[in-house]
């Protein structure tokens, strides 16, 4: 069964992906996820993109996400196109 839900799981490598949670509105960002099961559980495990944290604070930083936690996902082409779909997010939020 691993196996063949490994085959139905989409190919995020290379690519940003950001993910939203239902009890965390903040959701996160990841670079090049792959997906891992550990504990029994499947996570998607990647870097931590700039701009993906406040402050960057977890900037270059491996992190696992459980998929069964996940909500909703956005995939980007590539970090720049991440950074600049963020910079028009964050200037249409200073407008308000």
């Amino acid at each position: 069964m691993e196996a063949d839900m490994k085959n139905k799981l989409p190919n995020f490598r290379n690519k940003l992906v950001t993910l939203g949670f239902s009890a965390n509105s903040d959701g996160s960002a990841l670079f090049d996820p792959r997906w891992e099961i550990q504990g029994g559980r499947l996570f998607l495990i990647g870097t931590q993109p700039k701009g993906g944290s406040t402050n960057d604070w977890c900037a270059g930083i491996e992190a696992a996400i459980a998929w069964d936690q996940v909500t909703d996902y956005l995939v980007f082409d590539s970090p720049e196109h991440y950074r600049k779909r963020l910079a028009i997010f964050e200037k249409k939020k200073s407008n308000r």
